[in-house]
Parts: C-alpha cells; sequence; structure tokens
C-alpha cells in the first residue's frame, strides 16, 4: 500500500508556517512533520499552490516568503502534483519534484541551455553571423571556455533558475564533459523546482510578477462564458419545450391535426432528451473532448461536474474559483484533499466524483490521516 497522497489547500501552508507553538495549526503542521518523516504519507507541492503562497514578492516581504518556502519543502520534498495541464499526457503524482509545466522541462533541457548561452555570448562579442555560427560549435566554445577559468560562471541573462547553476561550477563542469547530461539536468531542476530556491530567484529577478494571476484570472473568465452559455442554452431548450406543450395542448380551433400532432410530440421527445444531455457532465465531455484532452478523463469529467455545480446552486463565479478548480483537478490523484471551504461546500453538496476524499477543515486532517492507515 502506498503512502497516503495529500493535497493542502494554500490557505493551509499559510496558517501552519507561522503558527506559534501549541496552537492548532501548530499541532497539525508538527502531526505532518512527523507522519511524513515516517514515510506514512506523500504532501504534493503544486505550480499554483507554489506561487499563491509567494504572492507579493517585493524587499520586504522576503523572509517571510523564504519561511513558507522552508514549510513546503520540510513537509513536500520532492513530493508533486503535476501542472495541470499535463494530466491529460498521462502524468499525475510524482516524487521526483516537476511541478512546473513539462513543456519548461523541455526549454531548459540542459542542452538547451548550453545553445542559448553560447548564442548569447556570441552576440556579446558582437560576431558576425558565420563568426556567431562558428563560435556556437561545441568544439569552439569548449575551447573558448577553457580559455579562462571564470567563463561559463554566470548567465548573461536572467534564468528563472536562477545564477546558482552556473557560480557553482556545475553548468562549466557539463560543458567541459566533467559530469554527464542526466547529472547536468538532475542539478538544473533542483534549481527550477526547489521553492526555497525559486522564491530567492523571484526576488532577485522578477519583483512584482507572479504567474498564477493571469492565469487565474483567464480560468475564471472561461468559466464564466461556459457557465453562461450553459444557462443560455437550457433557457433556450425550456423555452421551446413548453411552446412545444403549449401547442400540443391546444384544443378547438387550436388543435393539431394527427398527422402535426404526431411532429411535434417526436420533437418535444428530442428537446426533452436534448435538455437532459445538457445537464449531463458526461454528455458535455463527450461533446466537448478538450476537458479530457487537458485534465485526463477522471478530472476532466470532474471539471464538468463542477461547472454543472455552479449551475445548480446559482452562484456566480468569482476570481479565485479559477484556481480553486485548478486545485480540484487533483482530487483523483489524491487520497485526501484541502481547499477552499465554500468551493469544497460546493463540491459536497453537489456530490461530485471522488468528494469523499474532501477533509473540510484543517483540524480534521490528523483524524481522517490517522483513519487512513
Amino acid at each position: 500500500m502506498h503512502p497516503i497522497r495529500l493535497h493542502l489547500d494554500t490557505s493551509d501552508y499559510a496558517a501552519m508556517y507561522c503558527a506559534p507553538p501549541g496552537s492548532d495549526a501548530a499541532k497539525v503542521r508538527d502531526f505532518l512533520k512527523g507522519v511524513a518523516e515516517a514515510g506514512k504519507i506523500q504532501i504534493g507541492l503544486s505550480y499554483h499552490v507554489v506561487f499563491e503562497l509567494l504572492q507579493k514578492a517585493t524587499p520586504e516581504y522576503r523572509e517571510d516568503r523564504l519561511a513558507r518556502a522552508r514549510l513546503l519543502v520540510e513537509l513536500c520534498g520532492k513530493n508533486a502534483f503535476l501542472y495541470p495541464t499535463d494530466l491529460g499526457q498521462g502524468y499525475g503524482f510524482s516524487t521526483e519534484g516537476p511541478w512546473i509545466p513539462r513543456i519548461d522541462l523541455h526549454d531548459f533541457e540542459i542542452e538547451n541551455v548550453v545553445a542559448h548561452y553560447a548564442d548569447a555570448v556570441a552576440r556579446q562579442l558582437n560576431l558576425s553571423r558565420q563568426e556567431r555560427r562558428a563560435f556556437c560549435k561545441r568544439r569552439n566554445f569548449v575551447n573558448w571556455a577553457r580559455g579562462d577559468e571564470r567563463r561559463l560562471k554566470e548567465f548573461p541573462w536572467s534564468a528563472p533558475f536562477g545564477p546558482e547553476f552556473a557560480q557553482s561550477g556545475e553548468f562549466r563542469r557539463y560543458v567541459l564533459g566533467e559530469i554527464t547530461r542526466t547529472e547536468a539536468n538532475n542539478r538544473l531542476r533542483c534549481y527550477l523546482t526547489d521553492p526555497i530556491h525559486i522564491y530567492n530567484t523571484w526576488f532577485n529577478y522578477y519583483g512584482l510578477d507572479n504567474p498564477i494571476v493571469g492565469r487565474r484570472d483567464q480560468t475564471a473568465s472561461k468559466l464564466r462564458w461556459l457557465l453562461s452559455e450553459l444557462k443560455a442554452m437550457l433557457a433556450d431548450q425550456a423555452a421551446l419545450r413548453a411552446q412545444l406543450r403549449s401547442e400540443l395542448n391546444a384544443t378547438g380551433d387550436n388543435a393539431l391535426s394527427p398527422s402535426a400532432r404526431d411532429q411535434l410530440t417526436a420533437l418535444e421527445r428530442e428537446v426533452k432528451t436534448f435538455g437532459s444531455e445538457l445537464r449531463s457532465p458526461e454528455e458535455l465531455t463527450k461533446n466537448a473532448p478538450r476537458w479530457k484532452e487537458l485534465f485526463g478523463e477522471k478530472s476532466g469529467l470532474l471539471a464538468a461536474q463542477i461547472l454543472h455545480a455552479f449551475y445548480n446552486d446559482g452562484r456566480d463565479i468569482k476570481q479565485s474559483d479559477g484556481i480553486d478548480l485548478i486545485h480540484a483537478m487533483y482530487l483523483p490523484l489524491a487520497d485526501l484533499w484541502r481547499g477552499d471551504r465554500a468551493f469544497s461546500t460546493l463540491l459536497i453538496n453537489n456530490r461530485v466524483d471522488f468528494c469523499s476524499r474532501i477533509v473540510p477543515s484543517l483540524a480534521e486532517l490528523p483524524g481522517r490521516i490517522e483513519a487512513s492507515f
């Protein structure tokens, strides 16, 4: 039996990282650390948790945010839920830490970094196009690097994995053939996925920018559009069905002929069936396969169920619902799942798939974990 896989809400980390000793949040934190160290649970990081917890990145928040990052490392280690749109490619939970999009892992593959570095240096040297081509050939680039031991010790651009990969000499050692491609990629990915390193890099290079704000707003906007389309189609279906039933119930001079009645009765049945399909998340994912393509079969169906839950509850979609939906995509991958309180209530009340895995409050978590052993 594998360790219990756990998804925590961003608010859980925010409550625990600075919780005073003896407080309820501190007790949960210490409990989680203990069972994680014992190998009984695996708490997964995710892209959106990492950057939600970062929030503002102006200098005065640095030490506070690094304290948050340290808790992420202590609780999660290298356990990670992969980027949501990677779920549709068959990826899910990992114990090797790649919570960033897999396309980014490809972009920062060590050979791509070497090629980019060589081109950047060639341009700094004001070489002609032909000279740049010659300089970027591996043998020539290596000979240039050997000419001065200080070379390859810094990046000529603000790399998202930070400067340490060069400053440590690891990048130079790879270019000179002293470590393997696999070893270099493993080190580079550590820099790309370690929350403490990422937070330091963000403070050093990127200031106030936070990549999830735009993604949150985009997801919430898409949800609003889908919900408005669903409402409009259901309203049109209801209006058409009411009109058909009115005509079928007409008497006297307005009564239908037997032939017309048969035709309208068949049409009314089709309209009724269409309404049933509109209310079915299963039919939605069948007719709109993009859900499954993005998030995989189980999470794709769950996304459709959540859309219908918003419709059923008559609730307006908030900006924060965009992130909450993304967190919910990990529900099929987690044995126990924590999310926003209001969003969790929405899922439980509408009995979406895997809702039995939802833990309504942080205080209930230790008991649910112990009951699962």
